[in-house]
């Protein structure tokens, strides 16, 4: 009876619920484990990285290079670095949320907000600009044209740099642009849609489709639309106050003279000087936003709050006349990242660079206020080799 008991007992501390409680915590033991030292790891080689980011932007540095660097991934910064001034004359330091201009990487927000324009039903893709702008005279060209680079459209700034053209007392506009188009009525380089040939006029008639269908300023668009919703408080439009360089925290455009071994501002500048009548021309550039902010941008894009996840595949997509080339963005497949979503920017002093990795969830940032001549091709290759 004892031993009979004794059996009951053994049972009874052996139940199996109990065996599946152990084994529950065990492996709820072990994943936290492997959860920590996954963590750790992770943090460690972030750490690597970021401290070979920063190596890699002092040597840049120590050879010309005046701006601000940003590295994430999976929505985490990884990095951030700011390496010289926001003004050579006042030696004031850049900070992580300094703005600065971006230059060609504007034209990423003007198609996107074309894009946005499309799925409010207000334009269609293949909606002639006659339809929108009257008096444009270029009756084949689609907004699609304009958006891949199709349209064979001159180059604007060639023709307000012509002093027959336009008067360099007066500060023109992106309205100005196209009515200078329709005065001159030039012939198109080719056919619309015929080739690629990347061309900032067509954005600039963008940035006036914007405000013709919006019947709001561009500036007054993208803030509602673009920087509010994605909660990019510091970012600001060059229309709104051509003076914008006045603000504290905004970087002066700059570049080098090597006669006076200084830098100067870039309007200063002899090769620079149409930045005097040129500079409230927008939607090819016009952008200005902080390293910070265009993180922020970024998860706006990835988590589809500015556009359906429809909408942005198509941004992110080429096609067979511009076969490397988007809406605003440029697109490469690479073996080891899948698809890169990138542009570079250069105007006055800027020189800029946005790369974003949507397989991956990397972003790769290059905000230069002095045309720091290595932005391109070497910085950025060497930025992209250590993510690797």
């Amino acid at each position: 009876m004892e031993k009979s008991l004794n059996i009951f007992t053994d049972i009874l501390d052996t139940n199996p619920i109990d065996k599946i409680n152990n084994k529950t915590n065990f492996k709820i033991k072990l994943l936290i484990g492997i959860y920590m030292l996954s963590t750790l790891m992770s943090n460690v080689l972030n750490a690597q990285i970021a401290q070979r980011i920063d190596s890699l932007a002092k040597v840049h540095q120590s050879k010309g290079f005046n701006g601000n660097v940003l590295y994430s991934k999976n929505d985490s910064i990884i990095f951030t670095g700011s390496y010289g001034y926001i003004d050579f004359e006042s030696r004031k330091p850049l900070n992580e949320a300094t703005v600065f201009e971006l230059a060609s990487c504007s034209k990423q927000f003007t198609a996107l907000a074309i894009t946005q324009l499309v799925e409010k039903q207000l334009i269609r893709y293949n909606t002639k600009v006659q339809e929108i702008i009257p008096d444009f005279p270029y009756q084949h060209i689609t907004v699609e044209h304009l958006l891949r680079h199709q349209s064979g459209l001159p180059d604007y700034q060639k023709l307000f740099y012509n002093k027959k053209h336009w008067n360099r007392k007066k500060m023109a506009t992106a309205q100005d642009v196209v009515d200078l188009l329709n005065k001159l009525n030039l012939k198109l380089s080719f056919e619309p849609g015929g080739r690629y040939e990347y061309d900032n006029t067509g954005y600039v008639v963008l940035g006036v489709i914007i405000e013709k269908v919006s019947q709001q300023s561009y500036a007054e668009y993208i803030k509602e639309y673009i920087f509010t919703p994605a909660g990019m408080q510091s970012s600001k439009v060059s229309a709104v106050d051509n003076n914008l360089e006045q603000d504290e925290n905004v970087a002066i455009g700059h570049t080098y003279n090597k006669r006076k071994k200084r830098h100067q501002r870039a309007n200063e500048d002899k090769n620079h000087k149409h930045l005097n009548w040129m500079k409230a021309i927008i939607g090819d550039t016009g952008i200005y936003t902080s390293i910070l902010d265009l993180e922020k941008w970024k998860q706006a894009l990835r988590n589809n709050i500015l556009i359906t996840e429809e909408s942005k595949q198509l941004m992110f997509s080429t096609d067979e006349v511009s076969k490397k080339y988007g809406f605003g963005v440029a697109i490469y497949d690479t073996e080891s990242k899948g698809k890169w979503v990138y542009h570079n920017g250069s105007w006055g002093g800027a020189k800029t660079m946005i790369l974003y990795l949507p397989e991956t969830n990397e972003f790769l940032v290059i905000l230069s206020n002095n045309r720091y001549e290595e932005t391109y091709k070497k910085f950025e290759e060497d930025l992209y080799k250590l993510i690797q």
